[in-house]
């Protein structure tokens, strides 16, 4: 039994556009993990590697997955800033299924090269050797997943139908969200009211009284009763 379904490899492999997709097919939340860094700490994943360095920087990265992977019926993106350490990958197999998202190496250049600075780890001045080098060491960490998926020439729905055919092969089962209680509103006229207090002390006392006149005007009408018929 599983929680979410987790995306990991490296920058450029297509991780948040293939899993936004996958959420919304699924109908479950979508969370990257380099936008909730960002959230965090009001920066850009650029200028927040800059600040801590890359060593905090990982620590803070592990932090944020450790509680996401919490989380049920959730597609979580991991930043591949760095390739995911082999106990990182443990800790999150105990509660997701793995996907690592690659791409041949002129892909990754291609989309790298879209946006220049974005990643704070990529050497913009030899591309194509960094992106080389990057690729051998997430090779053993793919080894370790649970699917592997290249999207380097699938549609992105066509990526999803494979994902979701290859659940269905495994008969992997996710935990489903506790779903809160709704409190239905009785009608107006089936609602208790609230019982009006009681004038002059308790009901005892009360009834006490009211038993008290009572006997009273009986005792009343029983001598206004003798009274005529004397007179009669």
């Amino acid at each position: 039994m599983k929680r979410n379904i987790v995306l990991i490899g490296s920058m450029g492999s297509g991780k948040s556009h293939l899993g936004r997709n996958l959420a919304e097919a699924r109908g479950w939340q979508f969370v990257d993990t380099d936008r909730v860094l960002e959230q965090r700490y009001q920066l850009p994943i650029a200028d927040i590697f800059n600040k801590l360095g890359e060593r905090a920087f990982r620590t803070a990265e592990l932090e944020v997955l450790k509680r996401v992977c919490m989380y049920h019926e959730a597609v979580i993106s991991v930043g591949g800033n760095f390739p995911i350490e082999m106990k990182t990958l443990r800790f999150l197999q105990k509660y997701s299924y793995i996907v690592g998202i690659r791409a041949a190496e002129y892909r990754i250049v291609r989309r790298v090269n879209r946006k220049i600075g974005k990643r704070p780890t990529m050497d913009y001045n030899d591309v194509q050797g960094f992106v080389a080098s990057m690729m051998r060491c997430w090779r053993p960490v793919y080894k370790k997943c649970d699917f592997v998926l290249d999207t380097t020439h699938g549609h992105t729905m066509s990526l999803v139908d494979e994902v979701e055919e290859q659940l269905t092969k495994e008969a992997v089962a996710f935990k489903a969200r506790k779903q809160p209680k709704l409190q239905l509103k009785q009608p107006q006229s089936q609602r208790k009211q609230p019982k009006a207090p009681l004038k002059g002390g308790h009901a005892y006392e009360t009834n006490s009284r009211i038993n008290q006149r009572r006997r009273c005007a009986g005792d009343e009408r029983s001598r206004t009763s003798r009274r005529s018929q004397r007179n009669i």
